[in-house]
C-alpha cells in the first residue's frame, strides 16, 4: 500500500512543526505539504491531491471552516480533519456542517491526533462507516437509525449511544422526554450536555471501563436537564462493537431513581441552603408566631434563634408598620405570594432597616395554607445610594437646563468622537483577543503538546510522569482561561461564523455562570452582514444581557433575531422587575442608565433606531437596522475568491 499523503495547514510555524515531527514516525505516512492560511491550502490541494488535510480553524485570510467548504466541494474524496483550541462543542458542531470528517482539540494533540488519523484512514479502504466512529457523516439521522435499531429492542427506557470520544450518535425518544433536548440538538453534541461540571470526571472512569470491553449496570448517578435541573438516575452501559468485534463506542439505558430519594436529597438540600443564605429567612403561623429564623436573621435584628422563635412577628415590626402584616397576612390567606415588597424593620438595639420583602404562603400536606416564609434582604445601602443619585441627577438635570443651548452646539461633534472611541475600543479589543488567541494561545498549544510528548518518554518513571501530568493539566488549564479571556474581549466565532454562533456561545456562557436562563431565536436566513453592523448588534446584545443579569432581577430573558431584505431586527426580552414610569420616559428620551446612552450611540451610527418598553412584568429593548447596500458581508471577499 502506497503511503498516505497529508497537507498539514496552520498559521503558526511552530505547531507545524511540532506536528510534523510527531507524525515523522509514522512510516506510512508522508507530509506531502504546508500551508499557513486556508486560501493557500485549497491550492496545494488542487495541486497536491492529499489523502488527508489537517485544517486549522482560526487562520487570517480565509479560515479554516471556509476552506473546508471549498475542498468538500471541489474534492469530496479528500478527508479534512480540524485542529482547533476553541470549545470542542462548538468546534465539533462546525465540524458535522461544513463536512469535515473528524476534529482534534490542540491541547490533545499529542494523545488523539495519531488515532484519530489512523482511523481515518481506515475507512477510506473500508467498505461500510463504522457508525459510532470520530467520524462524522453526512446524514446524522440515517446513523441514528441504525443504531437505534439495535438497542432501542431491549428496552423502553432512556437510550443513548455514543462514540469513545463522547460524541452522542443517537437519542430516543424518552431521552428527548426526559432530558428535555432534541435528537437534532443531542445528536453531534458531546456526552456532557447532560452531565453536571463536577460529574465530568465519572465520564473519564466510563470510557475507561468500556474500552476495556466492561458492562456496567446500575450505576447511581446525577444528570442534568437542558432546563438546568438535575435528576437521579440508574446507568447500564454496554460497548458498542462493529462488525469486526472492535468496540467503537457505547450505548447507556438510564432509569430514574424512586421520588422518595430525590425528596430527602431535596429536603436536606434545602435546610442546609436556608441557614446559608446571605438573606434573612424567617417563617412564621398565620397567627404572626415566629417559627424558624436563620443565621442572617440573627445578623441582620440582632435577636438569636431563640429569643425570636415563639415570639410575635412585632418583634421587628416598627408600630407604625403593623397595617402593612394585617394586608401581608390577608394576601397570603387567599394563597398570593408578595414579591419585592420594601419596607422598614426594626432591629434589637431599635435602628432601621431598609428591606426588600418577599412572603410566600406555607401549605401543610393536604394544601391548606398554614403559614408563610419571608425572605429579607438588606436594600439599606441601595436606598441611601438610589437616593444621593436621585439628587445628583437633579442637580446634574439642573445644570444640564443651564447649559443646553451649548451643549446642543456640540452635540454632533461629542456623539461622533464617541463613535470614534468607540470604534477605536472595538478594534483594540480585537486586537487583544487576536493576540491572545494566535500568540499566547499558540504558544500554548505548542506548549501542551511538547509536555504531551515528554510525559510519554517519562512513561518509564511514574514519579517523573506524575509530575509532568501534573503540568500538563496546569497548562490546559491555562490554556483554557486564556481561551475565555480572549472570547469575552472579541469572540473569534463573530469573524469566522457571523452573528449566530457568536450570540448563541454568548448566551450559553451567561447561562452557566448565572441562574439567567436564555432563549436564543435567530432566523435560519440571517447570513452574514457587513463586519461593523455585526459588531454592533453583537455589542447590543451584550450590553443588554449584562443590564438584564446586573438590574432586572430577572430568571428568564430571550433574544429575537430576523432580517428582511433591507432591515434587521433584534429584541431582547426579560422577565425582571422593569423600570417605573418616570423612570422609562427618562431612558427613553436620552437620559443616562444601564449603559443605554451607549447602545443608542452605535445603533444610531447605522441609521437605526431603538425602542424600550417596560413594566412590572420586565423589558423588551427592539432595535431596527438598515442593512448598508453598498458593503460586502463580513468575510465574502476572501470566500468569493476562493469560489
Amino acid at each position: 500500500m502506497s503511503q498516505a499523503r497529508i497537507l498539514l495547514v496552520d498559521d503558526d510555524p511552530r505547531v507545524r512543526r511540532v506536528i510534523s515531527t510527531m507524525l515523522s514516525h509514522h512510516t506510512g505516512w508522508e507530509i506531502c505539504g504546508e500551508a499557513g492560511d486556508g486560501q493557500q491550502s485549497v491550492d496545494l490541494a488542487r495541486a497536491m491531491n492529499p489523502d488527508v488535510v489537517l485544517m486549522d480553524v482560526s487562520m487570517p485570510g480565509m479560515n479554516g471552516l471556509d476552506a473546508t467548504r471549498v475542498l468538500r466541494r471541489e474534492s469530496p474524496r479528500v478527508d479534512v480533519i480540524l485542529v482547533s483550541q476553541s470549545d470542542p462543542k462548538i468546534i465539533s458542531r462546525q465540524a458535522a456542517e461544513v463536512g469535515a470528517r473528524a476534529y482534534c482539540c490542540k491541547s490533545d494533540l499529542a494523545r488523539n491526533l495519531v488515532p484519530i488519523i489512523e482511523r481515518t484512514l481506515e475507512d477510506r479502504h473500508s467498505k461500510h462507516v463504522e457508525g459510532a466512529s470520530l467520524i462524522f457523516e453526512r446524514s446524522h439521522s440515517d446513523q441514528a437509525s441504525s443504531l437505534l435499531a439495535a438497542i432501542v429492542d431491549s428496552s423502553d427506557d432512556v437510550i443513548i449511544s455514543k462514540n469513545l470520544d463522547g460524541i452522542i450518535t443517537s437519542w430516543n425518544t424518552s431521552a428527548q422526554r426526559v432530558f428535555g433536548y432534541s435528537s437534532k440538538e443531542a445528536i453531534g453534541a458531546h456526552i456532557t450536555l447532560i452531565i453536571p461540571k463536577d460529574r465530568i470526571p465519572e465520564e473519564d472512569g466510563i470510557i475507561s471501563r468500556v474500552r476495556r470491553g466492561e458492562r456496567i449496570e446500575h450505576f447511581d448517578t446525577v444528570r442534568q436537564r437542558k432546563d438546568g435541573t438535575l435528576i437521579d438516575i440508574s446507568l447500564t452501559i454496554s460497548p458498542v462493537r462493529d462488525s469486526s468485534g472492535r468496540i467503537v463506542g457505547a450505548s447507556k439505558v438510564a432509569r430514574e431513581i424512586t421520588d422518595r430519594k430525590r425528596a430527602e436529597r431535596s429536603t436536606g438540600l434545602l435546610a442546609a441552603i436556608v441557614d446559608s443564605s446571605d438573606d434573612a429567612i424567617v417563617s412564621k403561623t398565620l397567627d404572626g408566631i415566629i417559627t424558624s429564623w436563620n443565621k442572617s436573621a440573627e445578623q441582620m435584628f440582632g435577636y438569636l434563634s431563640e429569643e425570636a422563635v415563639g415570639k410575635h412577628i412585632t418583634l421587628i415590626i416598627p408600630r407604625d408598620r403593623w397595617d402593612e402584616e394585617a394586608c401581608i397576612i390577608d394576601r397570603l390567606r387567599r394563597g398570593e405570594r408578595v414579591d419585592h415588597f420594601q419596607t422598614v424593620r426594626r432591629r434589637k438595639d431599635d435602628s432601621l432597616v431598609d428591606v426588600s420583602l418577599t412572603i410566600s404562603p406555607v401549605k401543610d400536606s393536604s394544601g391548606n395554607i398554614v403559614g408563610a416564609s419571608k425572605v429579607a434582604r438588606d436594600i439599606s445601602a441601595a436606598v441611601r445610594a438610589a437616593e444621593a443619585l436621585r439628587g445628583r441627577e437633579e442637580e446634574l438635570r439642573r445644570l444640564s437646563q443651564s447649559l443646553d443651548h451649548q451643549v446642543r452646539s456640540r452635540t454632533g461633534e461629542l456623539q461622533e468622537l464617541s463613535w470614534q472611541l468607540m470604534r477605536l475600543r472595538d478594534e483594540e479589543r480585537r486586537h487583544v483577543a487576536r493576540e491572545l488567541h494566535d500568540c499566547a494561545g499558540q504558544s500554548l498549544a505548542v506548549l501542551a503538546i511538547e509536555v504531551d510528548q515528554l510525559l510519554q518518554r517519562a512513561s518509564t518513571s511514574p514519579g517523573l510522569a506524575a509530575e509532568i501530568e501534573q503540568i500538563r493539566e496546569t497548562v490546559r488549564q491555562l490554556h483554557s482561561d486564556i481561551r475565555t479571556t480572549s472570547y469575552l474581549l472579541h469572540p473569534p466565532l463573530l469573524d469566522e461564523s457571523g452573528l449566530q454562533a457568536a450570540i448563541s456561545w454568548y448566551a450559553g456562557g451567561i447561562t452557566e455562570r448565572t441562574a439567567l436562563h436564555i432563549d436564543v431565536e435567530i432566523s435560519d436566513d440571517l447570513g452574514r452582514l457587513p463586519r461593523d453592523l455585526e459588531l454592533v448588534l453583537f455589542r447590543f446584545i451584550q450590553e443588554a444581557l449584562t443590564n438584564i443579569h446586573r438590574h432586572a432581577s430577572a430568571t428568564k430573558a430571550s433574544i429575537i433575531m430576523s432580517r428582511s431584505q433591507a432591515h434587521v431586527t433584534a429584541e431582547v426580552r426579560d422577565n425582571g422587575s422593569g423600570m417605573s414610569a418616570e423612570r422609562l420616559c427618562q431612558v427613553s428620551s436620552g437620559g443616562s442608565g444601564l449603559g443605554i446612552r451607549g447602545m443608542r450611540e452605535r445603533i444610531r451610527q447605522f441609521q437605526g433606531s431603538m425602542e424600550i418598553h417596560s413594566d412590572s412584568t420586565g423589558t423588551n429593548v427592539f432595535v431596527e437596522v438598515p442593512i448598508p447596500i453598498d458593503q460586502d458581508p463580513a468575510q465574502s471577499q476572501d470566500l468569493q475568491a476562493a469560489l
